[in-house]
């Protein structure tokens, strides 16, 4: 939400929300309130709504893509069975584990050459493009995909979907085997191939000797070459079942718990990187209000921002204001009777006279003195503003008294270097 929203005002601008800023900054850290203004702001721009039915097609993709996975398992072990009996184990084995072997293979050759979430993430996100609001949908895919990206999600994710997806379609090839064997009488045999009958013991011992670990022992070639009894017809279509449950289930869903660990992992370490860009002016706008109470001695600007753009006259002499409230009770107690000084500026009708004064005589340098306490709100910032369209040369003189919060005066130093006003200490 956080990427969706700085995106939307790298393109249409900074959003201005008060409520919602005010509201942010009641939060501790500066990534959580840039969070939280970023999920209100996106209510109400729009892109909650658009996000949910975004979710909406997701999730419709992944019924769809595990519907496709049941059918599948069906469709594999009624192929199997189907052939003409007696079923060859090898063969049995081959066509309900073959595919998934191989597919598993060249995902660990895929973890060397690329990062990529995969063919069921990419057939999910190709779907998404080419289903609904199509423009929403790839905005939020080109989001995904970037965060993905940045935080190193996109192998972990992309595993997580494959090793998911296998391990869904291999449970279903587990039950519908198991519906199968208990329901119907099958043949099973060790069907004569080029190797002699020792060397495909030899390969029936290899591959159940995992399966032994749990108490089921393969079928010997010999019980299951020539007359096989019924027991040794059960014991074949057991093993088949342990070494689907072992060799496709308990493997795929294995790694799927790895690959969900290691996301998890990764996600957990994510952290917003406030350096992007759009979030300068975020941060400086929480961080401001964040710091300190809002103080204004004068919030009332009007008649200030209907002011037309004028050009400043040229003057002479020197003219000093304080702005609001004078941090120095002794300068202005020493200075406050000076002819040079035009006294503590708060109200509107204090910033309209001397407007009014600048205007009738002009002065070639104004100093602003502004106390490093208060806050620096919009009014003081527009009125600054206004302030150098009557002299040629405004210059903000910061007051610092003692115990002044550091990060509030360079809050004062952004806010004047950003409207072009020039300041002293």
């Amino acid at each position: 939400m956080a990427e969706l929203v700085r995106r939307h005002e790298l393109q249409n601008g900074f959003q201005r929300a008060d409520a919602i800023e005010q509201q942010a900054r009641q939060l501790p850290t500066m990534e959580q309130r840039v969070f939280k203004r970023a999920e209100l702001l996106a209510a109400r721009l729009g892109l909650v709504h658009q996000l949910r039915v975004w979710d909406h097609f997701r999730r419709l993709i992944a019924i769809l893509l595990s519907v496709f996975a049941i059918v599948g398992a069906v469709a594999i072990v009624r192929g199997t069975l189907s052939v003409t009996q007696p079923i060859s184990l090898s063969y049995a084995l081959m066509m309900l584990l073959g595919l998934h072997i191989i597919l598993f293979l060249l995902w660990c050759f895929s973890l060397i050459i690329k990062d990529s979430f995969g063919w069921v993430g990419r057939v999910s996100l190709w779907a998404l493009e080419h289903i609904g609001q199509r423009q929403y949908n790839q905005q939020f895919n080109n989001t995904l995909l970037t965060i993905a990206n940045q935080y190193g999600l996109t192998k972990p994710a992309g595993s997580a979907l494959t090793h998911g997806y296998w391990t869904l379609f291999m449970l279903a090839v587990w039950f519908v085997l198991f519906f199968h064997l208990s329901t119907s009488a099958y043949v099973f045999t060790w069907a004569t191939t080029i190797w002699p009958a020792e060397t495909l013991q030899t390969w029936v011992s290899v591959i159940g000797l995992i399966p032994t670990l749990f108490g089921v022992d393969a079928p010997s070639v010999a019980a299951l070459w020539d007359k096989p009894s019924e027991s040794a017809q059960l014991e074949a279509g057991r093993w088949l079942l342990s070494c689907v449950i072992i060799y496709g289930v308990a493997w795929r869903f294995l790694f799927l718990i790895g690959s969900i660990i290691v996301l998890i992992g990764r996600i957990r370490k994510m952290t917003i990187d406030l350096t992007l860009p759009g979030y300068a002016p975020i941060i400086r706008k929480l961080t401001i209000s964040a710091a300190t109470e809002l103080v204004d001695a004068d919030s009332d600007v009007s008649g200030i921002d209907n002011a037309q753009w004028r050009t400043p006259k040229p003057g002479q002499g020197e003219l000093v204001i304080s702005l609001d409230h004078e941090a120095d009770s002794a300068w202005l107690k020493q200075h406050q009777k000076e002819s040079w000084y035009a006294g503590v500026i708060a109200r509107s009708e204090d910033k309209q006279r001397l407007l009014a004064r600048l205007d009738e005589h002009p002065v070639a340098r104004l100093t602003v003195r502004l106390n490093a306490r208060l806050t620096p709100d919009r009014a003081a910032m527009r009125f600054l503003t206004l302030l150098q369209q009557y002299c040629l040369n405004v210059e903000a003189l910061l007051v610092v008294p003692d115990k002044t919060d550091e990060r509030r005066i360079v809050h004062w130093q952004d806010c004047l270097t950003e409207e072009g006003v020039t300041w002293k200490q």
